[in-house]
């Protein structure tokens, strides 16, 4: 069995949980960390790790502003990558990544969670038959009385947006319905609805950071029946370890290309709530 050494950036909330779940597995090593402390001061120390020739896998879980810097890095390692999303924060970024990926022949996965779940429950296997879906609702979001995202709906999109075009495709067209900002004590609250049209049936998607609670659930309709996916469901919190497993099985190629795409409709979305903001 190969076991994988593990360079870990950013040991944050997200970092730790790797950390912890990595130590659990036999296949995995984490072998260097990248703290604050040395991703903010010491940009030789920085360089060395991303060409230490022992290391295996990078995986990313710094804020998302350092995700394009790092990736350029490991990129130019060539060494597999695990990254959270959201991927990039700007269009600029995620132009020029397009070019970086074009020749890169290693593994890249990005830890969208729900697409994890999705697969482990099989939650389609009941609606395969498109023809048969009357729609599906999305509801995404929680309170945030204080946040420092300048786009609350960018770090939340990319959970529905992954699973609309890792299980339906890319959708013919979308509508913005709906969207409110407003600004409370320094914290960018949003509400957003859009509806996602496909050749059998339309998505309806809601997102708000001012529910009651967090939420995450979907529910597809049929003539006699629904279905319901709870993504705060205690049994579906455990992705990373899911996503361990899946990235070790994988070959090595580039499988981020689907993925891109997610991004692709991220960034139309985010045009036209600009335009509508003007």
């Amino acid at each position: 069995m190969k076991i994988l050494n593990v360079g870990l950036v950013g040991y944050g909330k997200i970092g730790k949980v790797f950390a912890n779940e990595i130590k659990k597995k036999n296949n995995f090593y984490l072998k260097k960390i990248l703290t604050k402390k040395i991703l903010n001061k010491d940009l030789i120390s920085v360089k060395n790790f991303f060409y230490d020739k022992d290391i295996d896998v990078f995986i990313i879980a710094s804020p998302i502003k350092t995700h394009f810097k790092y990736l350029k890095y490991a990129y130019g390692a060539n060494k597999d990558i695990i990254i959270e999303k959201p991927l990039v924060e700007n269009l600029d970024q995620f132009k020029k990544l397009l070019t970086l990926n074009k020749k890169f022949k290693k593994k890249i996965v990005i830890h969208h969670n729900d697409v994890l779940n999705f697969e482990k429950l099989n939650f389609m296997k009941d609606f395969l038959n498109f023809k048969k879906i009357e729609k599906i609702d999305m509801f995404y979001g929680k309170r945030e009385i204080i946040n420092s995202y300048k786009k609350p709906f960018f770090d939340w999109l990319p959970h529905p947006l992954s699973i609309i075009i890792n299980f339906f495709g890319e959708p013919k067209k979308f509508k913005i319905i709906n969207y409110v900002k407003n600004i409370k004590n320094n914290t960018i609250l949003e509400q957003l609805k859009i509806v996602f049209h496909f050749k059998y049936f339309k998505i309806f998607l809601n997102f708000s950071n001012n529910l009651e609670k967090p939420t995450k659930k979907i529910i597809v309709y049929q003539k006699n029946k629904f279905k319901i996916y709870n993504g705060y469901n205690k049994n579906n919190r455990r992705t990373i370890k899911l996503l361990l497993e899946k990235f070790y099985k994988m070959n090595k190629i580039n499988d981020i290309n689907i993925n891109l795409q997610v991004y692709k409709l991220l960034f139309k979305i985010e045009n036209q709530l600009l335009k509508k903001s003007i």
